[in-house]
């Protein structure tokens, strides 16, 4: 929208954080803030990383005058948006179904809340409502636009096979993991007409490689992908967690999904986001049930079946697409550059 406009992103010290930011050419600023601590011998460490941040957000306040501030629904916004939002424009994307600590906390001290589900609204104080714009959540531009010839050369797969998609966030997941390679005999059933493309994370490599060696199925792994459109434009059918960028990417990229949320939040807000997809039939939502041999009988039953030439899959594939926002992010962009 503006070629002069400088975005600089003040995020956490992770190492993820770093590695997803530097490919993208934005400047980024990492802070020492953490998360609100679950253990009070952690409340000090907390106290020390909020107060270095704040001093932090001051210096880069006066330093750039931030036309506007965007919180991304995480902790690395509460220092700056704390700090600024008394003199500078401040918004806060609220991607997933339920609000979490770092956004309701920020909520009243911003001029514009934006959301992916109608839901949300109801989440945030009634106070706070006219604040609230349901946009979808931003996704990045090349997933609307990517190839499935490339992507099936790029990852060196079939392309007489459908391809079978699983991936768990940056880091992976672990129990989702375990019972697929746990599958691997199971999958070789279908070997004929799937084929698959596994991002492990970085931890599970090994062990998924393990499992699918000597199999007949086509199997690709891969620790981390920074191509993630081209995955979305190679798969026919996603299993993953339930998080809101991945609930909003399957959607742009028309790709029905398996959806095993993360079991160990307090509000289980990956089942909520799952929500929308599986009341517009376009997903189907399993509990992850913290067991390895529970979790592999649960995608014994559904899984498989969708493998099996099931009209259900034509049916959710038909249907995904239907939940599409793709304008969120120039509707954010639009907020931020005041248009």
């Amino acid at each position: 929208m503006d070629s002069d406009a400088l975005v600089v992103f003040a995020c956490s010290d992770r190492p993820i954080d770093r590695q997803v930011l530097r490919p993208s050419g934005h400047s980024f600023v990492s802070q020492p803030v953490r998360p609100l601590p679950r253990r009070p011998r952690d409340a000090l460490r907390f106290l020390r990383g909020w107060v270095s941040s704040k001093m932090l957000a001051r210096r880069l306040v006066a330093d750039l005058e931030p036309a506007a501030i965007l919180g991304l629904g995480g902790f690395a916004a509460g220092p700056l948006i704390s700090t600024a939002s008394v003199k500078i424009r401040c918004g806060l994307l609220n991607p997933d179904a339920v609000p979490g600590k770092a956004n309701s906390y920020l909520a009243g001290r911003v001029q514009a809340i934006f959301t992916q589900f109608e839901s949300t609204e109801l989440r945030f104080a009634p106070s706070l409502r006219g604040a609230v714009h349901c946009v979808g959540c931003p996704v990045r531009a090349e997933l609307l636009h990517a190839d499935r010839l490339r992507a099936i050369s790029t990852f060196g797969l079939r392309p007489d096979r459908k391809t079978l998609l699983i991936l768990g966030g940056s880091t992976g997941a672990a129990s989702i993991n375990e019972a697929v390679s746990a599958l691997a005999e199971d999958l070789d059933t279908f070997a004929d007409t799937w084929q698959m493309l596994h991002i492990t994370g970085p931890a599970a490599k090994f062990d998924a490689d393990r499992a699918y060696r000597n199999r007949r199925i086509v199997v690709r792994t891969m620790k981390y992908c920074d191509r993630m459109d081209l995955a979305y434009a190679a798969a026919d059918l996603a299993l993953c967690r339930g998080g809101a960028s991945t609930v909003a990417e399957l959607a742009v990229t028309d790709t029905p999904a398996v959806i095993m949320p993360y079991p160990y939040h307090r509000d289980l807000h990956q089942a909520r986001n799952a929500k929308a997809m599986v009341d517009a039939s376009a997903a189907i939502c399993l509990k992850d049930k913290c067991s390895l041999s529970a979790n592999v009988a649960t995608l014994r039953g559904s899984l498989l079946e969708l493998l099996s030439e099931s009209p259900t899959l034509e049916q959710m594939t038909l249907a995904v697409g239907r939940l599409a926002k793709p304008d969120a992010a120039m509707k954010v962009a639009s907020w931020l550059a005041n248009e």
